[in-house]
């Protein structure tokens, strides 16, 4: 099984604008249940506010197709959106203890 994570740091004045595209583009169509979730790091060491998508899957392959099919077009809307207001960064792991 794995775990593919993106942290997403923003800065406060587009927080709840960010976390609406995320709802809205990445959950709008995913069944309840379909591996991917959407959290908010409390007491983050960053000014503003940190989001966190995450995938769990059992094959490295429909990773690699929510990076290319939704994660990528959301990145770069958002990027152009809000210049120099926030900050993707990912990590891929693998769970050891299934």
């Amino acid at each position: 099984m794995y775990l593919y994570n993106v942290t997403i740091i923003v800065e406060n004045d587009i927080r709840d604008a960010v976390k609406t595209h995320l709802r809205a583009e990445l959950f709008n169509e995913q069944e309840p249940d379909g591996g991917l979730s959407l959290l908010e790091l409390l007491d983050s060491p960053h000014d503003g506010a940190t989001y966190c998508v995450q995938l769990r899957s059992k094959d490295r392959a429909a990773i690699a197709t929510f990076q290319a099919a939704g994660l990528a077009t959301l990145q770069a809307r958002l990027n152009e959106q809000y210049p120099g207001k926030i900050v993707f960064f990912d990590s891929f792991m693998k769970y050891l203890n299934d």
